[in-house]
């Protein structure tokens, strides 16, 4: 008779990254993030009265650093792939240790943007290193699998951090939040130390009959993974609408309770950590990856639709319920769009240029994320009678539906396009001549 115990921890232990490389990463995924999520909840309070900027000069310059950070992704992504993404990856931690340290100086604007730049510039930069990292660790689904258990462990380190935030924004006083500060600068440094357990793997060199190494910059020249990253990061508005729109509806356009945005959050955040890994199974190929953020438009599209129906909600139980049912929907939407996106961003990519592919691929989600702002609160928050903001939820699920509708096709033009690259011969080698017979 099979021992349930034995069970129970066959199943604990299918939850949790294997030894090695795989639980380096979600070491330093977890201190790092649990780093982020102390200081993002602190930072506006910060910046506005303990250094003393109009909150307008704080949005206008995290907007500035954001955009100018995402030029970094591409080519920190292809030093990843030249000089090891694993050092390149902990020299870009280092670099937000510093520049968060240095938020400690900051008096005026112009020092707060500089600083905010360098930030955004590692950050992005080590996205794509990370990314990088990642692809060298595994292959396929294990690859697709890491990625979703890693982003799992960042919940739960995001969540941690907020947690403990509640602390410095109790005493609200410089000197608690120079704490903060410091201790996220610290945990970037402790993100870096777990890497040295990751082995160092570069890139193979193209052998006598093998392909060629892609060429310098080749991602730029990709159009059909150019559209997939397009696609694909205009699907993942739902992360805004989950942090901007989605408050700001229950607040202003619903009867729901005040606490239900922190509820709804909460409840997102836990289905993520708990579903993200078994909703990503079988992604590691490109036809399943392709089909998940297909499904992902139509559910997500779904959850806003409930989401919208809230205005229309008599009493605060009812409007709290349509939440709940608006938010499973959104979350298993949320859940089939990241594992697909990985599968893809990964599969389609050629192997020896996955920091470089993958810094490409994170713009697309960069540039959506610096344009959902102003998307969101003019479609989804429109001023006027309700059926306004209503239709407007409608209409962004509708796009997004259609977004993610034409990703197979898309996926499938990037296969055959990866295909045909990789036949090619090597440019590099040329034939011997051949001496005709007599």
């Amino acid at each position: 008779m099979p021992d349930p115990t034995a069970a129970r921890g066959g199943r604990i232990r299918a939850l949790l990254p294997a030894p090695g490389a795989p639980r380096a990463l979600a070491l330093s995924t977890l201190v790092g993030q649990t780093g982020s999520g102390l200081f993002l909840p602190v930072s506006a309070l910060f910046f506005t009265r303990s250094v003393g900027l109009a909150p307008a000069k704080v949005g206008l310059g995290l907007a500035v650093s954001g955009l100018i950070g995402l030029a970094a992704a591409v080519p920190i992504g292809r030093i990843a792939d030249r000089f090891g993404a694993r050092g390149t990856y902990a020299v870009t931690l280092l670099g937000q240790a510093v520049a968060t340290a240095a938020f400690s100086l900051v008096h005026s604007l112009w020092a707060f943007a500089l600083v905010s730049t360098v930030a955004a510039l590692a950050q992005r930069g080590g996205n794509a290193a990370r990314g990088a990292v990642i692809g060298n660790v595994g292959q396929g689904e294990e690859r697709v699998r890491l990625r979703a258990m890693l982003k799992s462990v960042t919940n739960t380190g995001l969540s941690v951090g907020t947690a403990l935030a509640a602390l410095a924004l109790a005493a609200d006083s410089r000197t608690a939040y120079l704490t903060v500060i410091f201790v996220n600068a610290a945990a970037y440094v402790g993100a870096a130390l777990p890497l040295l357990r990751v082995p160092p793997a570069e890139p193979a060199e193209p052998t006598g009959g093998g392909p060629s190494k892609p060429p310098r910059r080749a991602v730029l020249r990709d159009r059909p993974y150019t559209l997939v990253t397009i696609l694909c990061g205009i699907t993942s508005i739902h992360y805004d609408v989950l942090s901007l729109a989605l408050p700001l509806w229950i607040a202003g356009h619903s009867s729901a309770p005040q606490w239900s945005i922190s509820a709804v959050i909460m409840a997102n955040t836990v289905l993520v950590v708990l579903l993200q890994v078994p909703f990503s199974r079988g992604t590691g190929e490109v036809p399943a990856a392709a089909a998940a953020v297909r499904r992902s438009g139509w559910v997500l599209w779904a959850g806003w639709a409930v989401i919208a129906c809230t205005a229309f909600a008599g009493s605060a139980p009812l409007a709290f319920a349509l939440l709940v049912v608006g938010m499973v929907l959104h979350t298993a939407g949320e859940l089939w769009q990241s594992a697909g996106s990985y599968g893809l961003s990964y599969e389609l990519a050629p192997a020896g240029s996955h920091g470089e592919y993958q810094g490409f691929f994170s713009l697309g989600r960069g540039t959506t994320a610096a344009l959902a702002p102003l998307v969101v609160t003019t479609v989804c928050l429109a001023d006027g009678p309700d059926w306004r903001p209503v239709s407007g939820w409608l209409l962004l699920g509708l796009v997004v539906a259609a977004a993610s509708a034409a990703v197979p096709a898309a996926a499938r033009r990037a296969e055959r396009a990866a295909a045909t690259r990789s036949d090619a011969p090597d440019p590099t080698l040329v034939p011997l001549p051949v001496r005709e017979s007599a």
